[in-house]
């Protein structure tokens, strides 16, 4: 019999921020076989980028989040310095595998950019006004800014983003989801986004209970 995992997921049902101006759809995801719903009660966040201003705002967002779920964050950028990756300290398994370890954190949550595209789309000139038959007063009013607008052609900023979960005993990756974005203007435009799909694509794997109606 397949040993269970139980993960109370609401601590990576990451948190709904009003309303989303950035638009993130998950690709793929991936839970493994023996994995139902697990508790983790403290996670190790880690954001893989070499941006520390970028690596320090989305660690310490989720991390917020987690602290409302009751689910006490590790930042990893409070645990490695800031030469730890430059100096070649983080191929050394062991030694990070320590020092995550050594905060007592039963589970690691990842996040990395894994690719970005440029799309270049085509977009839809405006037509031009039908006929008018009325007075020149109302016509003023309706014609203004009305009249034809050309078509152009616009680029598109895609990111990919991979997201994983795994058991800090055993090193296990336990959920991975991977999803794009279109044209984040910053890293805070991104994060609604991305947080909202990622909190539906935890559901929808069953990691985690809908919340009753």
């Amino acid at each position: 019999m397949k040993k269970q995992t139980y993960l109370n997921l609401a601590l990576i049902a990451i948190l709904f921020i009003s309303a989303c101006s950035t638009t993130t759809s998950i690709t793929s995801s991936y839970k493994a076989a023996d994995v139902t719903q697990v508790s983790y009660k403290k996670i190790f966040v880690a954001a893989l980028t070499a941006n520390a201003a970028a690596q320090q705002t989305v660690e310490k967002e989720i991390g917020r989040y987690l602290g409302t779920k009751g689910i006490t964050a590790v930042m990893s950028s409070n645990v490695f310095p800031p030469d730890f990756h430059s100096s070649g300290a983080d191929k050394n398994k062991d030694t990070v595998l320590s020092r995550v370890r050594a905060t007592g954190c039963d589970g690691i949550l990842t996040i990395a950019l894994i690719n970005k595209e440029t799309e270049t789309r085509y977009v839809p000139g405006s037509g031009p006004v039908g006929p008018y038959y009325g007075g020149f007063g109302a016509y003023y009013g309706y014609g203004y800014g009305s009249f034809y607008s050309p078509g152009y052609y616009t680029d598109d900023k895609i990111y990919y983003i991979q997201t994983n979960l795994f058991d800090a005993k055993t090193e296990k990756m336990v959920w991975s989801a991977q999803s794009k974005t279109y044209n984040p203007s910053s890293i805070n435009d991104f994060l609604p986004g991305y947080e909202k799909a990622i909190t539906e694509q935890i559901i929808k794997d069953g990691l985690v209970a809908p919340t009753a109606k």
